[in-house]
């Protein structure tokens, strides 16, 4: 079976880089293997911080030889009137290359023409690879990308060694002033220069010299090493609340070593959220606990072996700094009044042109009372204050030195003064949902207070045309509307949207606020929204057809979320599909006609009599299912119409030459069409 590998050595690569390049380079990889005819059976991405590369398996030894097809002449002009070749046809053998009487001819479109089959053998692989590979790595792109040197190059760090082999042949190529070999390199302090004379050792070469190659090594070594410090030490550490820690980990190490180390006693009196984030955020480790009581120890990882009182010496020197800074910011805000720190609030900018934090807590507070008052919420005095503190900790030295810590700090601060605990939660959860896949607080004032605060954040940057393009978000924009959906679908909080846009408006306004205006915005608004509500649909495997009829009723998140999944299993019945046809007669013939305006008087054909008293049966049915948000009944009962339907346009002619009665029946089925429109737009599931 024949193999490639090709390795790219750079000085330490960014964390932040990882996905990208893996990602990257096995897209790009694959994409330009199959462009260039090369087949294969596996593709691996490996990456350390100190290279990244690609192993692949079962290539071809050249690749595949094309077959093509030139048209020449037709044959009508190929000879002359003895049948001999005209000099269109010798013409064209001539520039095939081949003699006359190799030229077949073959019917194209009905009229026989020249033409020859054409085979172009494939190029050896390697020959191949050698372009392939600097052409894949060189189409790569990062976020901060390196020049180095005279500045001739740019790349996410300077390359050090390109290594690249076919079996156990060089590909010959020069990437950036580096010549491909067969040479890498191993640990940067435990290991050598290795020479590489088959694929086959590669791996096991590396792993010789203290470099786990893959990603997915390295996390479960990791994992390894907390497992056996936890056995031995009788100690328990959260693997899970940490996977981003061991990812972090795995990205900075080639051969990632567990250490244990404790840090100062005295400490473990503060919270031990300030204990976790110091040790974990600021020094990449691990707190242990006992019997979920935290301990005065850590587990650090060193990348390589045999310096493990030098590397607990340094860990714990920096950590009990890190906690003593910790331990007496804690101490002096905790002394702070609630009172002074809403007066420091008054102090910091928010956005220049939304104001101070004061104000816009202020803000929250009256958005969050009115949401309240919409769903019928009782204790509006504590859901205010709650609004009121929600961002009290941003003042605070803890937080300044932990930003990580924001929320966490207003809950543990205002729960030390003694708030209720509806309000000290809030303080903490209001900025659930933090990501599109977050969950929302558990806690429901939470989650009113952090309805106002998104909704604070959309309108007022609207307001000030801070509007999102292309994939510029700084204000973190689709997230916070993702919340705003996410909070109102999963509590079932049937509110208008537009209602919502237009209290914050009014809030702001109100403050004194006269910037902030939505007039001119709100076809881009309803875009903003219905392209976050259709991904929350597409994610949970709703149909298209589904989603983009129930947008024209985005406004109400939670009732075209509901219809659109009701209307994702009624468009796999055939009776449905039924339906849809009939339906669209009724809304084809009216949608032209402006008005709903109908008198039952006017009524002349026994058909549209039947029709008209099936309508006002099925009308009454269907709004009530609609008022309980029962979309499959609200669905099952417009089906009742279909029979009915298709009497009516088998018997009555609607385009009547009396004026009246055609005005009448083309307000009638308006009227009859329109009730579809509470569940979505009808056309767009007849039209795609």
């Amino acid at each position: 079976m024949n193999k490639a590998l090709f390795e790219i050595g750079v000085e330490d690569l960014p964390s932040s880089e990882f996905d990208s390049i893996v990602e990257q380079l096995k897209s790009n990889l694959v994409e330009s293997l199959e462009r260039h005819k090369l087949s294969f059976n596996n593709l691996d991405i490996f990456i350390t911080p100190r290279r990244f590369g690609a192993y692949i398996e079962g290539l071809p030894l050249k690749q595949e030889d094309q077959k093509e097809e030139r048209k020449g002449p037709p044959k009508s002009i190929c000879f002359d009137k003895q049948h001999q070749p005209t000099k269109a046809l010798e013409g064209f053998a001539k520039s095939m290359g081949v003699p006359v009487e190799n030229i077949q001819f073959k019917s194209f479109n009905g009229s026989e023409y020249a033409y020859i089959e054409l085979v172009k053998i494939g190029e050896a692989t390697k020959k191949v690879l050698e372009n392939i590979i600097p052409e894949v790595v060189t189409k790569m792109t990062f976020k901060k990308p390196m020049k180095w040197g005279t500045g001739e190059y740019a790349f996410v760090r300077p390359i050090h060694w390109v290594l690249a082999l076919y079996n156990d042949e060089i590909i010959s190529f020069e990437i950036f002033g580096k010549k491909s070999s067969n040479i890498s390199f191993g640990h940067r302090f435990f290991g050598d220069k290795i020479t590489v004379n088959t694929i086959n050792t590669f791996f096991e070469q590396l792993r010789n010299q203290y470099v786990l190659p893959f990603y997915e090594e390295r996390i479960q070594k990791i994992k390894k090493e907390i497992k056996t410090l936890e056995i031995e030490n009788k100690i328990s550490v959260s693997i899970e609340e940490h996977e981003d820690l061991v990812q972090e980990v795995a990205k900075m190490t080639e051969y990632p070593t567990a250490v244990l180390g404790s840090f100062n006693e005295k400490n473990l009196f503060l919270p031990p959220e300030i204990v976790t984030v110091t040790i974990k955020h600021h020094q990449r480790s691990f707190v242990a606990s006992k019997e979920n009581k935290l301990l005065n120890l850590y587990i650090s990882f060193q990348d390589g072996f045999g310096r493990e009182q030098n590397v607990v010496a340094g860990y714990t020197r920096v950590i009990n700094a890190r906690l003593d800074d910790a331990a007496f910011y804690f101490e002096d805000d905790m002394k702070a009044e609630i009172e002074d720190r809403l007066e420091e609030l008054s102090e910091i900018t928010y956005q220049r042109e939304l104001g101070s934090y004061r104000e816009k807590v202020e803000r929250i507070s009256i958005i969050s009372e009115n949401i309240a008052q919409m769903l019928n919420f009782k204790e509006l005095d504590t859901i205010k204050r709650a609004g009121l503190l929600c961002k009290i900790d941003i003042p605070s030295k803890v937080v300044y030195e932990f930003p990580e810590l924001q929320g966490v700090m207003g809950r543990i601060y205002l729960q030390h003064k003694g708030e209720k605990e509806d309000i000290y939660i809030t303080a903490q959860d209001h900025y659930k949902p933090v990501s599109e896949y977050d969950e929302i607080s558990t806690n429901l004032i939470s989650n009113i207070v952090s309805l106002a605060d998104k909704l604070d954040d959309l309108v007022g940057y609207f307001g000030i045309n801070k509007i999102p393009t292309g994939s510029k978000d700084p204000f973190g924009l689709r997230r916070k509307t993702f919340g705003i959906l996410r909070i109102l679908i999963t509590l079932e909080w049937d509110l208008n949207l537009n209602d919502l846009f237009n209290l914050t408006v009014q809030t702001y306004l109100e403050a004194n606020n006269q910037n902030i205006s939505l007039k001119g915005k709100e076809e881009i608004l309803k875009e903003f929204i219905d392209n976050r509500l259709a991904t929350i649909l597409e994610r949970e495997s709703v149909s298209k057809e589904a989603i983009n009829a129930v947008l024209i009723n985005s406004y109400r998140p939670l009732r075209a979320y509901l219809a659109a999944k009701a209307l994702d299993e009624f468009l796999k019945k055939e009776e449905f599909q039924d339906f849809l046809i009939a339906f669209q007669r009724v809304n084809n013939i009216s949608k032209n006609h402006s008005s709903l305006d109908y008198q039952g008087r006017l009524f002349v054909e026994n058909e549209e009599k039947i029709l008209f008293q099936k309508y006002l049966e099925v009308k009454t049915r269907f709004e009530e299912y609609i008022k309980k948000l029962d979309y499959s009944g609200a669905i099952e009962t417009l089906l009742s119409l279909k029979k009915d339907i298709d009497r009516y346009f088998d018997n009555v002619f609607v385009m009547s030459e009396d004026e009246a009665i055609r005005l009448n029946r083309l307000g009638f089925l308006k009227s009859l069409a329109a009730l579809f429109y509470d569940i979505g737009d009808i056309e767009r599931l007849y039209k795609g």
